[in-house]
């Protein structure tokens, strides 16, 4: 049986890892010059690709006078730099009738290739057990997206969504198998690993499916807040109907176990972090919070205002993306905390606007709250960067139900 004399393992999914005979290869040390695209596509494409395929992929969408004679000022470099590193001394550019490919003497193990092989006989396959052999196999090799350094370059997004497409099915498939098996802590582990491959595609509710049914009600909520707070200030979203669904599941969890009433004190009075000043929290929590306070102050009688903040430009303009804007953003945040009280909390409300609700406060002593962050600004001068408009919570009228819709009406109302 014929042996290879050599044997190249390539490593595209997530990263970009290349080595022969156990020896790293580092053609040049910018992953995406062309002698190193070249040198990744051959080893990709291992049955060979057409010349012109090769051309377009390399020079598509540039101004090369002579592709021709650029290809071969690639192909003589790859040679060179090949012939430098300490490996078998070959020619392992193979050139024949117009296709370019590793020479066939040349073994070539490359993840991308091994999970597209895997995933579709997977998804072929007939006989469930075989199929989740198959499956695990093909969803153990993808680390990431295929090639990310080169996510420019049209033949790499090409396979990139081919292959993506792929992982989210098996992935989906895995799961499903494993929910069905009640193998929790299988569809834990692997949800978790797309979940940090792939944080806005949702797979968080398997994630967090899995810690329920385990009983892990304490990470199982922590993974509830995060995501909450990552789809609202990345995306501007709610999380997903059925990680909702997941939540009100967790909670009648926990009421149905009165054993854990004492659990869940310790750690509803266990705080990572002492820090005076108002309440910063995430917009979705701060409508429910809202809500909330809105119903308790209607029969207290208690006061309650909501200011909003606003960075301009100086000229009274709401000041929009810059890096001035990030730096005035994060001071203002810690003004606002160090000048309301622990009663008081605030989130932001967009890329330039912070709300904020004070408790138990008059029109006048809101005027005060203001004046203390422009006082706890870094300079005199910002103040007048930072626009305030106040109204009051028990502004609208009584017996309203739908405090979200009303909070933002108030707020739009000051813009």
């Amino acid at each position: 049986m014929y042996e290879p004399n050599v044997i190249f393992k390539a490593n595209f999914l997530g990263a970009v890892d290349i080595s022969c005979e156990n020896t790293p290869i580092v053609l040049e040390r910018n992953n995406t010059t062309k002698v190193n695209q070249l040198f990744q596509m051959l080893l990709y494409y291992q049955n060979g690709i057409a010349r012109d395929q090769v051309i377009y992929n390399l020079f598509h969408n540039e101004d090369i006078a002579d592709e021709s004679n650029s290809l071969r000022a690639i192909v003589f470099r790859l040679r060179k730099a090949l012939l430098s590193l300490d490996i078998p001394d070959e020619d392992y550019v193979y050139i024949k009738r117009g296709t370019y490919r590793i020479n066939p003497n040349a073994k070539i193990e490359c993840d991308a290739v091994m999970f597209e092989d895997l995933a579709k006989k997977a998804l072929a396959a007939a006989e469930a057990k075989e199929q989740q052999k198959l499956l695990e196999e093909a969803l153990d090799l993808y680390n990431g997206d295929f090639l990310p350094t080169l996510s420019g370059y049209e033949w790499v997004v090409t396979t990139q969504v081919r292959l993506k497409k792929l992982f989210d099915r098996c992935l989906k498939q895995l799961l499903e198998m494993y929910k069905l098996q009640k193998d929790y802590k299988s569809m834990y582990e692997l949800s978790h690993k797309a979940n940090k491959l792939y944080p806005y595609d949702g797979w968080q509710n398997y994630e967090m499916e899995a810690l329920i049914e385990e009983g892990n009600t304490k990470d199982a909520l922590k993974l509830y807040e995060d995501t909450e707070t990552l789809m609202f200030e990345e995306l501007g979203v709610s999380v997903s109907q059925s990680m909702t669904e997941q939540l009100d599941k967790l909670g009648e969890q926990v009421k149905n176990n009165t054993d854990m009433i004492s659990e869940v004190k310790r750690n509803l009075d266990t705080s990572k972090e002492d820090i005076e000043g108002a309440f910063y929290c995430t917009y979705p929590v701060f409508v429910e919070s809202y809500r909330y306070i809105k119903r308790v102050i209607r029969r207290s009688g208690q006061a309650a205002w909501l200011m909003l903040c606003t960075i301009t430009d100086g000229k009274g303009f709401a000041l929009n993306d810059s890096d001035r804007l990030d730096n005035l953003s994060d001071e203002l945040s810690e003004a606002i905390r160090s000048s309301a009280r622990g009663g008081d909390m605030y989130a932001r409300y967009s890329n330039n606007q912070f709300v904020v609700l004070l408790l138990d406060i008059t029109q006048e002593d809101c005027v005060l709250v203001q004046t203390r962050i422009n006082e706890n600004l870094s300079k005199e001068s910002r103040k007048r960067y930072i626009k305030y408009h106040l109204a009051p919570v028990n502004l609208a009228s009584a017996g309203t139900d739908n405090d979200t819709d009303e909070l933002q009406d108030i707020v739009r109302g000051e813009e």
